[in-house]
């Protein structure tokens, strides 16, 4: 709701303001998931889900699995959002001013939300809504519903953001949808994270 409703009343930029990505923002981030989390596992715990019920399948192969998914993401990602961004909308930012946020990330805000987000993200837009929604709708359902979902909550950073977050959103649901585990799409997730937030450091 807090995603939509910044799309709704600010202009569709990269970012909603100045604060987003900065350090009082990845804090945020961070402890609203934190704190998310126990009321979620509850009602998870409630309707009869199980920590067997998520595969997290740790492994060198799902490591390598998970690099190849971010590689994908930069090359796939980009290529769509240029093609959508040449095609629809006509005042994109220019290359040589990128985003910076009024108050830049530290490491340890990066680093805390590189490991954070990923887990909680995955588990409940893959492991949980995935395997919920497959059981009674069938698999392309529940991609298509945990892509959107992703997407959604991704609209504060603007209508244009959209393609990256669908091309991404899909990458990550067919490699649940066909590998069952969440190493990989953890694995992946905070690299994009963690090499994103990083470069916000180094443009100041």
């Amino acid at each position: 709701m807090t995603s939509v409703s910044s799309l709704l009343y600010a202009s569709a930029e990269p970012v909603s303001t100045g604060t987003t990505y900065g350090t009082g923002h990845l804090y945020y981030v961070v402890l609203t998931e934190l704190a998310s989390a126990p009321i979620l596992v509850a009602i998870m715990y409630a309707r009869g889900w199980r920590l067997a019920d998520f595969t997290l399948g740790i492994g060198k192969q799902e490591t390598a699995l998970g690099v190849g998914i971010a590689a994908s993401a930069w090359i796939v990602g980009g290529i769509v959002m240029a093609i959508f961004g040449a095609l629809f909308f006509s005042q994109a930012p220019a290359a040589d001013q990128p985003y910076r946020p009024v108050d830049p990330p530290d490491w340890i805000a990066i680093y805390l939300l590189s490991v954070v987000n990923p887990v909680f993200e995955e588990v409940f837009v893959c492991g949980y809504v995935m395997k919920a929604l497959a059981a009674r709708f069938g698999t392309t359902t529940a991609i298509n519903v945990s892509v959107i979902i992703r997407a959604s909550y991704h609209l504060y950073q603007g209508i244009a953001a959209v393609p990256y977050h669908v091309t991404y959103g899909l990458l990550q649901a067919y490699v649940f949808a066909r590998f069952g585990k969440l190493w990989p799409l953890i694995v992946s997730h905070a690299i994009l994270d963690f090499v994103a937030l990083a470069l916000l450091i180094y443009r100041t």
